[in-house]
């Protein structure tokens, strides 16, 4: 006799339904909450105000959700997300309910993809209720627009895919819910955050630095709202009615990441501990990533932001700001160890990790600061540049070339600005000593009572394009006074040269009048009449405007003026010589574009301007400042009624008669 017992296996499975519904209707306020707003802000909507709509409205309607870092869409995924995650993963953050379902017969994976699918379904399918209503209300208003739905639909769904699947690849990492929002935001600034940190930290340590436009790009493509910001759009094409959202192929990425993510999070899953449950950083490797993370950022962080703080009691330089950076470092690194510990007693076994993060902080500000890449005492040689941009200079007269960007190809002129640059590097000890200064200057001439400024300061940024087709840039402030501007060797007297050679303001005013450009108008816009008409007669600064048969010999002696460097002269004070060979009056010429290739300009003209200037769509106007030594401007301006000496006031006549 033979006896046979048979044993039933216990099974497992990779998806519990049970406990996927539970999680449902555990958790119904997130999903009928995110539901509820797109309800309102849809279907609602539509419904109405529906028979005050039409296709067009109805089509640009939901796309305008979509656009934009703060955009509805973008922040209901990135809010419901976390709220999704935090949700259906709580278990892991108790001991007792870890062990509990664990224990169930299911794999991780089974456990992991049951809860992972429940939280995107509190989001995905309120989308596609919302959708289906949407199209319901649009249909029995006869306004149905399916594709901006659809496009709704799509760009919803892949923003809460991404935002949803990394709030759980953030809930891998942590026992303890409270921590995982915070995780879940930081980690979405950061890079954008450590990007402005560090390039405020840098332009003090580093002489002349101005940015890094590289690593800004990457905290643009590691911040998925400000990359949203950037890649998404409406594209209202050539009529307004047609609007379609741009930016899809991005959106579709990111829902790709979202999955790249979701699997990251499975496999962290799948070797966590769970006697983690509590901890604030439940992955062994990424504890000292954490604690040395929150140190590093404190100090750059809490440093930079005390540095500015105190900036009125201590020294402004890069050796205050990294002591503030090594106290701000190191209270960052013992909190991040009381919060891994769970204890306040963690001075003893953290000590050395401390002190070799401070010295390794240390010894990189140092290098900075004593230039150790060799990046502030860096010159292109001028036969390696290709062009080179001056901007950023503030300059006397106010009229077009106040704020001037020069571009510059002319070896001559290019060796002019790498000797320029070479002087600044020399000067870097005394030029870092007034950045923070900034201060102004002024004083009254005793012979004549004249008030001249005698102490300003000036930005200047030089962009270079290297033959090799790299960029090099370089931001510096350039501090002046009279009496560096007396010392030709001065960068400031060097820079005042470099933006006086002959034909280069000419270029500037002039470059971008072709040849098919035609004068229309000249007008001075402040000539003193001891007696204009008017009712009392009474003296004061009136418009000119030039007849039409002096506009020809006008131009040819503004041009000429101009390449002689007569013309346009730039000044960095407001010292005697720039008073006194300003006018207080300027010289608008106006131009009609014989091809309208130029932005369109309003060109402002009075009632009794000549009928040639009458506001035109394909005119612009160019202001010079007019200046005593342009002898052959103002001698054409003479030849048709226009004394220099009695009309033409400088800016010195005009104080002196004022004060």
């Amino acid at each position: 006799m033979s006896w046979e017992v048979r044993i039933m296996r216990s099974g497992t499975s990779y998806f519990n339904f049970t406990l996927f519904r539970k999680n449902l209707a555990r958790f119904w306020p997130i999903w009928g909450l995110y539901g509820l707003l797109w309800l309102m802000l849809l279907p609602v909507n539509i419904l109405v105000n529906g028979e005050y709509m039409s296709r067009a409205d109805t089509r640009i309607l939901p796309l305008g959700f979509l656009t934009g870092s703060l955009s509805a869409a973008a922040t209901f995924a990135f809010l419901f997300g976390i709220l999704a995650a935090m949700a259906v993963f709580s278990y892991l953050y108790s001991s007792r309910s870890a062990a509990f379902l664990h224990s169930l017969p299911m794999r991780r994976e089974g456990l992991f993809l049951t809860n992972y699918l429940s939280g995107l379904a509190f989001l995905i399918v309120p989308n596609a209720v919302v959708f289906l209503t949407a199209v319901a209300v649009e249909s029995a208003f006869g306004i149905l627009v399916f594709s901006s739905l659809f496009t709704w639909l799509v760009v919803t769904s892949c923003l809460n895919l991404f935002f949803y699947s990394f709030a759980v690849f953030c809930a891998m990492f942590t026992g303890h819910i409270l921590a995982l929002p915070a995780f879940y935001g930081i980690l979405n600034v950061l890079a954008t955050g450590l990007c402005f940190l560090f390039q405020d930290m840098a332009s003090r340590f580093l002489f002349g630095f101005t940015g890094a436009s590289w690593l800004e790009d990457v905290a643009v493509w590691l911040t998925p709202l400000v990359f949203l910001a950037y890649h998404t759009d409406i594209d209202y094409g050539t009529v307004n009615t047609d609007p379609c959202f741009t930016g899809l192929g991005y959106v579709f990425l990111l829902a790709l990441v979202g999955l790249v993510f979701a699997g990251l999070a499975l496999a962290v899953y799948r070797r966590r501990q769970l006697e983690r449950a509590g901890d604030v950083v439940s992955v062994s490797w990424v504890r000292p990533v954490f604690q040395y993370g929150v140190a590093f950022c404190c100090a750059i962080a809490l440093g930079t932001m005390f540095d500015s703080i105190f900036s009125s009691l201590l020294p402004r330089n890069a050796w205050a700001l990294l002591v503030w950076m090594l106290l701000w470092g190191a209270f960052g690194c013992f909190v991040a160890a009381m919060l891994l510990h769970k204890s306040f007693w963690v001075f003893r076994p953290c000590w050395k990790g401390c002190a070799v993060f401070l010295a390794c902080l240390t010894a990189a500000m140092c290098l900075m600061e004593l230039d150790g890449f060799g990046f502030e005492t860096r010159v292109p040689a001028a036969a390696q540049v290709k062009s080179v941009f001056v901007s950023g200079v503030r300059t006397y007269p106010d009229d077009d070339l106040r704020y001037p960007t020069y571009g510059i190809d002319d070896p001559e002129l290019i060796e002019e600005v790498t000797r320029l640059h070479r002087r600044i590097t020399e000067e870097k000890a005394w030029l870092e000593q007034q950045t923070d200064v900034r201060t102004g200057g002024w004083s009254i001439d005793e012979a004549d009572g004249l008030e001249v400024q005698t102490a300003y300061g000036t930005d200047l940024r030089l962009t270079y394009t290297l033959t090799d087709g790299s960029v090099m840039e370089r931001y510096y402030y350039l501090p002046v006074t009279a009496e560096t501007l007396a010392d030709a060797a001065s960068p400031d007297a060097m820079l005042q040269t470099l933006l006086n050679t002959p034909g280069l303001s000419e270029e500037m005013y002039l470059g971008g009048v072709s040849g098919d450009d035609r004068l229309v108008d000249a007008v001075l816009t402040a000539v003193w009449q001891d007696e204009y008409p008017g009712p009392n007669q009474r003296s004061g600064f009136t418009e000119e405007y030039l007849p039409a048969e002096a506009l020809a010999e006008l131009e040819q002696a503004v041009r000429a003026d101009l390449a002689a460097g007569d013309l346009g002269r730039r000044y960095l004070l407001e010292d005697r010589e720039r008073l006194e060979n300003c006018c207080y009056c300027d010289l608008e010429l106006t131009y009609r574009v014989a091809e309208s290739t130029k932005e369109p300009a309003t060109v402002r003209v009075s009632e009794t301007a000549p009928a040639g200037s009458a506001q035109q769509a394909s005119t612009y106007i160019i202001t010079i400042t007019l200046q005593k030594s342009a002898s052959n401007t103002l001698a054409v301006l003479e030849k048709y009624g226009i004394d220099p000496d009695t009309m033409l006031l400088s800016q010195a006549q005009l104080r002196l008669s004022e004060s």
